[in-house]
């Protein structure tokens, strides 16, 4: 049976454990329930054992030595008076610090959510997953993203809902057109994506978003006309535009891989262009073979120390102004068509591919061959025949791209001759520079 004494700081500081045993209770005698709590290494404490709907509960009062007995008692009488109202003193300490401590979690979790901004979700967005696309796409989504949602940068990225997502894409919509806004909702939707599978997002408001506008895929392929008069045209540009729009005729291949192309890609003794996984859309190494004109056109591109990159400008970096780019040529066509007694519908530097690819069709290439050269994964190289038919089209491809120079080459000598009675060949050297 349990001591009962008077519990005074004196039997608190004499009270000691007896051998063998991992602790003892000391009731006091005039409190019912109030008792002193030693154990084997010298702790002492209150406690106040108490039956409520008859389960025994002990209610933790404090250590003696921060508190006086005097205060202990006075605490369990506090606690006495609870059980006889029929509380349970033990059952509201822990409801109390349960409270607590999920007011601390939904601060903390408030906190994680205003630290997680639309800036900061682009940025990992880029940092952990862009690395895995191409080097273009991983510059370029990122700072479309960041042009689009710029009012929305510093907020917390779990703020933008449904809502907001659908008035910021009626935005651009009216600003930049329908096909900017499904470019903005395309990369938003992977952006936020990829944060809601990662658990640093509960969901995306980009999700359900309506599609600003239906998209057909393009057609636009120059005829042999547009072809001719884009490469008499691209003779008047300076660096980088005269060698970079030839190299889009030439091989076909898309403008940011053309536009990042490093000299250490080149293999110019082997007339080849070795373009690595990395930098590949679909991340596939790709060989393009380059044609007497094509090594013509390098040729000419001056070569500065310290510039890796073919096209670099004055930071190292690839060009970019694509868009200002076409208007300059669009327009320049559209005066030699109007001269001509043509017209010259509205093109982009991507209708170049499709075109080549076309040319390469009149020719008569296979379709295997140019799927090869474009470095397309999908059609005849998709499936089964991607994973079993492992013929890389080299020599045909080279055959190819010859044949589509020596085409680029008859478009071009058959244009209207100068005022000095030049033509305007495949491999001229420029004498003039805008």
């Amino acid at each position: 049976m349990a001591k009962r004494v008077r519990l005074t700081d004196d039997v608190a500081k004499a009270a000691t454990c007896p051998p063998g045993k991992k602790d003892v209770l000391i009731f006091d005698a005039a409190l019912r329930g109030f008792a002193l709590r030693v154990t084997a290494a010298g702790g002492r404490g209150f406690l106040l054992q108490y039956t409520v709907a008859g389960v025994r509960r002990r209610a933790t009062i404090g250590e003696w030595g921060v508190l006086t007995t005097a205060q202990a008692r006075a605490k369990a009488e506090a606690l006495r008076g609870q059980v006889a109202e029929k509380r349970d003193p033990t059952a509201e300490r822990k409801q109390r610090l349960a409270e607590q401590r999920a007011a601390e979690a939904t601060a903390k979790a408030e906190q994680a959510r205003a630290a997680f901004t639309v800036e900061a979700l682009i940025e990992q967005w880029a940092a952990l997953h862009l690395a895995e696309r191409s080097a273009s796409y991983g510059r370029r989504a990122p700072a479309d993203l960041r042009a689009s949602l710029r009012a929305w940068l510093v907020a917390p990225a779990a703020s933008l809902d449904h809502a907001a997502t659908v008035a910021l894409l009626d935005h651009v919509r009216a600003e930049r057109g329908p096909i900017a806004a499904n470019r903005l909702r395309a990369m938003a939707r992977a952006c936020w994506t990829w944060a809601t599978r990662r658990g640093s997002l509960p969901a995306n408001p980009w999700a359900a978003t309506p599609r600003p506008a239906a998209e057909r895929a393009r057609e636009r392929v120059l005829s042999d006309a547009e072809l001719a008069d884009l490469w008499r045209i691209s003779a008047t540009l300076p660096h980088p535009w005269f060698g970079f729009l030839r190299l889009l005729i030439l091989t076909g291949q898309r403008r940011g891989e053309v536009a990042a192309l490093a000299w250490a890609e080149l293999d110019l003794a082997a007339a080849e262009w070795r373009l690595p996984a990395v930098r590949a859309k679909n991340h596939r190494a790709h060989t393009v073979p380059l044609s007497p004109a094509a090594l013509a056109v390098l040729a000419e591109v001056p070569r500065v120390a310290g510039q890796s990159l073919v096209f670099g400008n004055a930071r190292g970096t690839p060009p970019s102004g694509f868009g200002r780019l076409t208007d300059r040529l669009e327009a320049a066509m559209q005066e030699a068509a109007a001269e001509a007694g043509r017209s010259c519908p509205p093109w982009t530097l991507h209708d170049l591919r499709r075109t080549v690819a076309t040319g390469l069709q009149r020719l008569g290439v296979r379709l295997e061959v140019t799927e090869a050269l474009l470095n397309h994964v999908s059609g005849s190289r998709s499936g089964i025949v991607g994973v079993y038919q492992r013929h890389g089209w080299e020599p045909e491809k080279r055959a190819a791209l010859e044949a589509w120079a020596g085409h680029v080459l008859r478009c071009a000598e058959a244009m209207p001759q100068a005022e000095d009675g030049r033509v305007v060949a495949l491999v001229e050297r420029r004498e003039r520079r805008a």
